[in-house]
This record gives structure tokens, sequence and C-alpha cells, in this order.
């Protein structure tokens, strides 16, 4: 039984003309979905036995059926055709194919509606560890590059102009920490939406099946979902999710910024790895930072699609509509641009090869240390807002003579200020600025190896997060260890 099924159509005198069916039938990157819609009519299934729709055999042979169509399917064996308009006609051809019309008995007390949002919460739910594994690279790499750089002294910067100098690794894990929130938003989603839909019908209920609970535990859900209506219409999962791996790609760019501007010949701060950058098609010199171009460009994306979901939503009355349909198509492209640049990401920051030389070179300059200046005042017994302003006329004084603060003598600093003395000069070093920032969470070299060992904590339950998939009690081996793939 090679020819399309339809799952409505019993009320029309004719079929869909070819340009509906055109529109209507989804793209093909939709049928990506297919384990967890088998998933979800494994578990189906079982409800259907429970309600007497199912007798013990006609259970084993839908169940064996589904367990060999997923084989097939992931094999290569089957694939849609033309007149498949879904996922889910897809799967009912092949399980009518099969077993004739037994399997047409799987459709009774269920929806396409509850079906896709079965589908899509699965998916999600795998996608978000997939996805914690590739920014969990990430952090790995910019972890590793931090640890390196406990002690490598660089100017720290605000509103992109110097401004206090920092060490390279306590700045690197200013972007881990940022990502590392990314991960647990990951972790919260799924705590959030681990209720199944299954059950919810169209909209009101099955009245054929009555334990969603029980299909619930079977698809690793911890319950069924509170309301059927909500379960068939809200795609609040859809949004979060959009939002959670837009922001990652958003926190991505800002590092991937500053590596276009540190790798360029002006700064020179880094090297990028041949292997992680490209060249010129008329210019043989060029070294271009194109993985942080292409993730810095591709965040653009991704902000793109959030938004365009979020007017796919609004106003969009209860309960389903067909306009639900259009959040696969920003979910699958969100997904499929984040697997592309995490991997490629993760590899360019760990080969990044830092000019700890230059760094500290520049580290002081721009009057970077004017801050110690005002510390020392304070510690004077100098009220700040006087300590200000004479910081400000020691760096007027300094502008005016060549230098930087490197530049004061003993013999300069009663011209500026009475309250000015050789102890001062001891105060506006990279050393004594760094040391003396030892506070939770600062960046003198032993607070952030603190850091640096809370960090490891937290993203190891992270890690534990991503390499635990949700177990499906009523799932094959075979399929279980697809969705871990």
């Amino acid at each position: 039984m090679s020819a399309p099924a339809q799952l409505w159509g019993g009320r029309f005198k004719s079929g869909p003309s070819e340009a509906l069916a055109n529109l209507s039938r989804a793209p093909a990157s939709y049928f990506r979905l297919y384990r967890e819609d088998i998933a979800g009519s494994r578990a189906h299934a079982s409800e259907l036995k429970r309600a007497g729709v199912l007798d013990d055999a006609e259970f084993t042979a839908i169940r064996a059926a589904l367990d060999l169509i997923e084989t097939d399917i992931t094999a290569g064996r089957e694939t849609p055709i033309a007149g498949d308009e879904d996922v889910h006609t897809f799967l009912e051809r092949l399980l009518m194919a099969r077993l004739g019309a037994l399997g047409g008995k799987l459709r009774a007390g269920r929806s396409r509606n509850d079906q896709t949002a079965n589908n899509t919460r699965l998916y999600l739910r795998r996608m978000a560890r997939e996805l914690s594994a590739g920014v969990i690279a990430v952090e790995d790499a910019i972890r590793s590059q931090a640890a390196k750089h406990v002690e490598t002294v660089m100017p720290g910067f605000t509103h992109l102009q110097p401004a206090q100098p920092i060490v390279l690794g306590h700045h690197l894990m200013a972007h881990a920490q940022s990502l590392l929130r990314d991960l647990q938003r990951f972790a919260d989603f799924d705590r959030r939406f681990d209720r199944s839909p299954l059950g919810a019908a169209a909209l009101a209920g099955s009245g054929i099946v009555n334990r969603p609970d029980l299909c619930a535990i079977e698809l690793g859900y911890s319950a069924a979902a509170e309301n059927s209506i909500d379960s068939v219409a809200s795609r609040d999962i859809v949004a979060e999710f959009l939002f959670i791996s837009s922001l990652v790609a958003v926190d991505l760019s800002r590092l991937a910024e500053e590596i276009c501007i540190w790798s360029s010949k002006q700064f020179s701060w880094v090297r990028l790895h041949d292997s992680y950058s490209t060249g010129s098609s008329i210019m043989p010199q060029k070294k271009n930072p194109d993985i942080a171009e292409l993730t810095r460009g591709m965040s653009g994306t991704l902000i793109g699609n959030i938004a365009g979901f979020l007017a796919t939503m609004k106003a969009m009355p209860l309960a389903y509509n067909r306009d639900l349909a259009e959040d696969k198509r920003a979910l699958f492209e969100t997904i499929d641009v984040l697997q592309l640049i995490l991997p490629a990401f993760a590899g360019m920051v760990e080969t990044l090869e830092f000019d700890v030389e230059k760094l500290a070179y520049e580290a002081p300059r721009g009057f970077t240390l004017a801050t110690e200046v005002a510390d020392w005042l304070v510690r004077q017994n100098v009220p700040f807002a006087e300590a200000h302003e004479i910081t400000g006329a020691v760096v007027r004084y300094c502008e005016e003579q060549g230098y930087d603060l490197a530049g004061l003598t003993e013999a300069d600093l009663p011209k500026i200020d009475p309250r000015l003395n050789a102890d001062l000069l001891n105060a506006i070093t990279l050393d004594h600025a760094l040391s003396s920032r030892t506070g939770y969470g600062c960046t003198a070299p032993a607070a952030v190896r603190a850091q640096i060992e809370r960090f490891d904590v937290a993203v190891e339950a992270a890690r534990a997060f991503a390499e635990n998939p949700i177990k499906m009690t009523g799932a094959t081996q075979a399929s279980e260890e697809a969705t871990t793939k």
C-alpha cells in the first residue's frame, strides 16, 4: 500500500486542489520528527489496550510494526512520498501498508493536535540536551584558555575604552558565566515542560482513552498536562526554546565580536589557528575570522526567529490553529544553525593563541591605573569626591607632560596636589592593581582560580543534564539509543 493516506476528508466531495495540497504539505525537514511520532504512537497503543480498543494480539502486532518502521526509516529504507501531508500521514501509510485495517485502529482517541504538540515537546526536550552538550564544548574551551591565562594581564574596557587592568582569564570567564546561565536555562526549560500533552486529542480530551498520566510516564514525562486546551493551543515551549537558543547565539556573538577585534592587525592580541580561519580570494596575506563573523551574523537570524514566532502567536484564539505549524520552521532553522555554530566555535576558541607580552604592554596604557590613585587617596582619608578630582588632575598633568602614569616621579606629585607623596608610586603598578582585588568574583589571580573551581562544579551539573536522556519505558533499545545521538 504505497498510496498516501489522508487523515481527514470524509465530509468532502472532492480532494484538495493541487495548490492547497502544495501549501498544506509539511516541508521535508518536518519529517525529522518521526522518532517522536512513533514514540507517541507506542504510548497511545498502550492507552488503546487499556481502553479495550486493542486486544493483546493487536497491541503486540502494532508495537512490533512501529519498531520495524522506525528501524527502516532510520536506515533509509522508508522515506516520505509526495502525497504524505505530514509525518503523521507518512507513518500511518507505512503502518497500514504492513497491517492493513489494523493499522487504522491506532488513530482512535487521538488527534494530530495532541500528536504534534507531543512530538514538539519530546523533540525539544531532546534538543535541549544536545544543544547543551554543544554549549558545554564551548565552555570547556573557554575554561581551558582561562586557566592558562589566570596571570596574563590585559586592559579591561568599558565603552570600548581602556578602563582598568584585569587578567585575561577573568575576562574569558565572564563569557563562560553567560553561557553557563544559558545551560541552566535549558535545564529549567526541561523541568517546566515535563508534562505530556497526549490525551488532549483535538482540545477537549479523549472519550476513549482516560489514563494520559500512564501514557506520560511511558514517554518519560513526570505527569500529564493539566489542561487539554492549553496542551494543544500553547506554544510557549517553542517561544522559550527559541529565546534560550537566541540568547546562546547572542552570548557567543559578543565573544565573536571581541575575537574579530583582537585578531585584527591593529590589536594583534590573538592569533587564529589556520584550521579555524580562512583566506582571501584576491589578497594572499589575509587570515579572516570567518567562524566569529558567521556566528555574529547568524545570531541575527536566531533573534529574527523568536521575534517572528512571537508575532505568529500574538492574538491567536484558543484552541489549535494551523498558524501554529509555523513553529517548526523557526525551530528547525534555529536548531540547525546552532548545531553548525557550536562545534566550530569551540574549536576556534580552543586553538586561540594569545600574545601575552602584547597584552601586558597594553594593560597600563590609557591611564587604566587611574582608579588606583583614587583608591590610594581614599586610604589616606581623603573623601572619594575629592579623590576623584585629584585623580583627574593627575591624568591631566600627565597628558600635558606627554606621558602615562608610569612617567610620574616623586617630584611631580606635590605640583599636582600636596596630599600626593612617594607612596602613591607603589600603588600605581599592575601587580598592586590586580592583587588588591581579591574579593569574591574579582580579577585577582587567586580569585579567578577560585571562580574557575566553582564554575567546574556548575558545568558538571549541566553536563549531567546533557548526558541524561529521557527514559521512555515503552521504547525499544534502538529507539532509546537513537534519541541520545
